[in-house]
């Protein structure tokens, strides 16, 4: 039950000479829980909606590793299999850390051309078709990383970055791998 204060008297201010009365500033509120607003400044207001914002998991080494690989989104029709434009390609979905300007975290990319690339971010195609072709891509991304990650000729940052996503994902594999 919300307890609201009872009203002070209307008190004048002192006179200071030639019948002019001076101004005193009200007491400030008493600062309590809440959202801020009407309801702050009531001691029984209840604490507004808040959600901490989660920091962004980034791995620059995950991202320089998709330089000149084989693009994994493979749209039909779009893409143009060149690795020289592949770059590591982040989800758009709210569940993977996407927010606002926020990019999704770096566990949660796939690596695709340009051409590819452009159409997930830009292209005219329906939501669910992007999330579909998205998730199926990411699939393939994991399976790559554990190949990364087992493989002793790949750089030892792109191994570490390899097995930092997939601990971030819980996708370690579980046996000898294939």
């Amino acid at each position: 039950m919300l307890a609201f204060p009872k009203p002070t008297p209307k008190v004048k201010p002192p006179k200071i000479g030639f019948g002019r009365r001076q101004y005193v500033a009200p007491p400030p509120a008493p600062v309590t829980r809440g959202r801020g607003g009407v309801m702050a400044q009531y001691a029984d207001a209840p604490p507004g909606p808040t959600q901490a914002k989660t920091k962004a998991k980034r791995c620059p080494a995950l991202l320089e590793m998709a330089n000149g690989r084989p693009c994994l989104l493979h749209i039909p029709g779009v893409c143009n299999g060149r690795t020289d434009t592949t770059v590591a390609c982040h989800s758009g979905l709210s569940i993977h850390g996407k927010a606002g300007a926020r990019k999704a975290d770096d566990c949660y990319s796939s690596f695709g051309c340009a051409a590819c690339h452009s159409w997930l971010d830009q292209g005219p195609a329906p939501r669910a078709v992007k999330e579909a072709a998205f998730m199926a891509a990411h699939l393939r991304q994991v399976i790559e990383w554990r190949r990364v990650m087992q493989d002793p000729t790949e750089p030892d940052r792109f191994r570490r970055a390899a097995r930092w996503a997939l601990d971030e994902l819980n996708a370690m594999p579980t046996g000898p791998m294939p």
